[in-house]
């Protein structure tokens, strides 16, 4: 019976014969690259290599309250599920340990990284091992679309992660034509009972989002509500999921999931007492619906209402009052300056208002 190894190599190796001089760019080094000779660790009992179980139809998604919600129990092995969520969602550590879980029961994992956006430490901190997954980035839509459908008719793969670039398409990636390819490769997984998961982008709409929509049968929306502190430090978030679509149980259940950034190290021992960790609620965000876009154009504000009138005295204009008969209007040119012992300009002498009677006799 082959390994997982060797049939991680065999998918690698049928990727090569068909593609040629370009799988080196295409194929991600990960499951490639040479087993390193390291010095020998201490003996702690052997890792069994786990076997897929013929009997077992679905695969757990690593969240006991997501499975619960779930009809199955779990994502069936030859479903197509779509993934919406913002960047802080989740939306990525649930895929990755959706991925150990199916690693856990013997599965071979191919991850389609077409925004570029893999991480293989945060991969290997949610459980996933590098050596049993085949991580491709192609050039283009249009050929991470082939690839996978190559792995698909070859039944090389057990499960299939098409990261979805976020932005423009390429100049060669003609909607149409992606939106076809979409709806073959679902087809494709249902027919060779491999379950495929689609992570779409924010802000994901157009005739792509449709497409997407036509060819899974679930869809998960996510939302994170939130963070878990510990003291001062936030160590992880709690995310609202929803099921939006589901062909294979009731639609429209929520389950909270619990996300921790650090997770199973004697340094992060504390994270699991429950009375050290405290949840503190991020900004207000809107309730996860159906009808929801993601649009980056922001809702027109209200108008303004219109100014209210003051109560108390109201302004009123004065009537013109004529100049003094005894001063002068004041011009624009310049000024006379008054000379010292000189009479005044005000008024002229003699007048009655400056004669003053004498104090003495």
């Amino acid at each position: 019976m082959p390994t997982p190894r060797a049939e991680v190599d065999a998918a690698v190796a049928d990727l090569r014969a068909r593609w040629g001089a370009a799988a080196p760019r295409v194929i991600g080094s990960l499951a490639l690259a040479p087993e390193p000779t390291l010095a020998p660790l201490p003996d702690v009992g052997p890792r069994p290599d786990p076997r897929p179980d013929p009997n077992d139809r679905v695969i757990r998604t690593g969240f006991a309250a997501l499975d619960a919600i779930l009809g199955p129990g779990g994502l069936p092995r030859s479903a197509s599920v779509a993934i919406r969520g913002d960047g802080s969602s989740g939306r990525t550590t649930l895929v990755l340990r959706l991925a150990a879980e199916a690693q856990a029961q013997g599965s071979i994992v191919a991850w389609l990284d077409l925004s570029r956006s893999f991480d293989p430490v945060e991969a290997v901190a949610r459980g996933v091992r590098l050596e049993w997954l085949v991580v491709i980035t192609p050039e283009t839509l249009d050929e991470g679309l082939a690839i996978g459908g190559a792995l698909l008719a070859g039944r090389s793969v057990d499960l299939l992660v098409l990261d979805l670039p976020g932005g423009r398409l390429a100049a060669t990636d003609k909607p149409a034509r992606i939106a076809d390819r979409l709806g073959r490769l679902a087809a494709l997984a249902r027919r060779s009972e491999t379950l495929f998961v689609v992570l779409e982008p924010p802000g994901f709409h157009g005739n792509l989002a449709a497409a997407v929509a036509e060819s899974t049968g679930l869809r998960l929306e996510l939302a994170r509500r939130s963070w878990i502190r510990l003291g001062r430090d936030i160590v992880g978030q709690r995310t609202e999921a929803l099921v939006a679509r589901n062909r294979y149980g009731p639609p429209g259940r929520r389950a909270t999931l619990r996300i921790l950034y650090a997770d199973g190290g004697e340094r992060d021992a504390c994270l699991a007492r429950d009375d050290l960790l405290h949840d503190e609620a991020p900004d207000p965000a809107p309730a996860i619906d159906e009808r929801t876009t993601d649009h980056a154009t922001p809702p027109p504000l209200p108008p303004a209402p219109p100014p209210r009138a003051r109560p108390g005295a109201s302004l009123r204009a004065l009537p013109a009052r004529p100049a003094h008969p005894g001063r002068p209007p004041v011009g624009p040119g310049p000024g006379r300056r008054r000379e010292p012992g000189g009479q005044g300009i005000g008024r002229p002498t003699g007048d009655a208002a400056r004669e003053r009677p004498s104090a003495r006799p």
